[in-house]
C-alpha cells in the first residue's frame, strides 16, 4: 500500500497521569469519517486520558487515511485492554429489526440503496446491528476496501456504526440520567454534524443526523421534529454530548429553549479537573468510551 506523507495530530487533551507505558490496561475508542479520525486513550472508570485528532486535509480514501495515521502514530499500534471503532459512513438506516432477518441485510440494502450490479453489490460489505430490548436494527454498508483494512489493522476493535453507539448510549443516558418525561431526546454533536435519538418513554421513536452551523441550526431540528410530532417543550427531557466547539452554545440554546427539561451531563459525569481546566468534558468524548456499552446493547 502506498504511504501517504505524515499528517499533523492535534492534541486536544493530554491528562498529567497518562502513562504511555501502561497502555495494556487501558482503553482506547477511535472514530471515523471522511474527514477525520479522532481517538481517546481511557482508564476503565471512563477518564480520558489522551485526546487526539486528524484531519484528512489530502482527502485520501478512508484505508490510506487511517494507514496514514497508523504509520506515524505508535499508540495505534499498540495493544489496549478494549478498543472501540466507531464508523461514521454515510449509508446506513434504521429498521425494525424483525423486518429483516439474519442473512437477508445485503439485499435489503441492495434494494433500498438501488445496487443493481453484482460488482456494485461485492464492493460493500453489508452489517446489522440490533439495539437489545428495542426491537429497532441498524444497517450499514462498509466499502469492501475499508473492511480489509480493519481485518487486518485493528481486527481487536469492537466495531460499529457511529449511529448504532449514538442509539446505543442514547438509550443507557435516557434510562439513567434524565428527567422523567414523557419523551426524552440526546443530541451527540461530532465538528459540524450531529445525531439526534429521542424515546417516547422507553421505545426509540426516532434516529437520524444532521449538519449544522450553529447552535440555532440545532433547535430548529429539534423543534421542526418536535412539532412535526405534537411534543410540547413541557413533554420532553434532553442533553447534548459530543466533541464540538458548538456545544457550549447548544447546551445554553437547549437550557433556555428548555428550562427545566435540560439536562447537563456533566453533573452525571463529573470530568477530572484537569480536564476541566482543558476546557473539556467527560461527555465531550463518551461515545468514545465504553460507558453504556454493556448494558444497552
Amino acid at each position: 500500500m502506498t504511504i501517504a506523507k505524515p499528517l499533523t495530530p492535534q492534541d486536544v487533551y493530554v491528562s498529567s497521569t497518562f502513562n504511555p507505558a501502561s497502555l495494556n490496561i487501558y482503553h482506547l475508542g477511535l472514530h471515523l469519517d471522511i474527514d477525520h479520525i479522532q481517538y481517546v486513550v481511557s482508564t476503565i472508570q471512563h477518564e480520558p486520558l489522551l485526546i487526539r485528532l486528524y484531519k484528512n486535509r489530502d482527502g485520501l480514501d478512508l484505508p490510506l487515511f487511517l494507514e496514514a495515521v497508523w504509520q506515524q502514530d505508535e499508540f495505534l499500534r499498540k495493544r489496549f485492554a478494549r478498543g472501540l471503532l466507531l464508523l461514521d459512513t454515510d449509508k446506513w438506516l434504521i429498521v425494525p429489526a424483525e423486518y429483516v432477518p439474519d442473512g437477508q441485510e445485503a439485499a435489503y440494502l441492495r434494494a433500498y440503496y438501488g445496487i443493481t450490479s453484482e460488482e456494485g453489490a461485492q464492493a460493500y460489505a453489508y452489517k446489522k446491528e440490533i439495539l437489545r430490548g428495542s426491537g429497532a436494527a441498524i444497517l450499514s454498508l462498509v466499502p469492501k476496501p475499508l473492511e480489509e483494512y480493519l481485518a487486518t489493522r485493528l481486527s481487536s476493535f469492537h466495531t460499529t456504526h457511529t449511529a448504532f453507539r449514538s442509539l446505543q448510549l442514547s438509550a443507557y443516558i435516557q434510562q439513567n440520567h434524565l428527567t422523567h418525561r414523557p419523551f426524552r431526546g440526546v443530541v451527540w454533536l461530532f465538528l459540524g454534524r450531529f445525531y439526534y435519538v429521542l424515546f417516547q418513554n422507553d421505545t426509540l421513536i426516532f434516529i437520524n443526523q444532521f449538519s449544522a452551523a450553529t447552535a440555532e441550526d440545532v433547535l430548529y431540528y429539534l423543534q421542526g421534529l418536535h412539532n412535526l410530532l405534537g411534543i410540547e417543550k413541557t413533554q420532553i427531557a434532553l442533553t447534548v454530548g459530543g466533541y464540538s466547539g458548538l456545544k457550549p452554545y447548544v447546551a445554553t440554546v437547549l437550557y433556555r429553549f428548555y428550562g427545566g427539561g435540560y439536562r447537563d451531563l456533566g453533573r452525571a459525569f463529573p470530568p477530572p479537573s484537569t480536564l476541566k481546566e482543558a476546557g473539556l468534558s467527560v461527555e465531550d468524548v463518551l461515545p468514545l468510551t465504553f460507558v453504556g456499552a454493556d448494558t444497552a446493547g
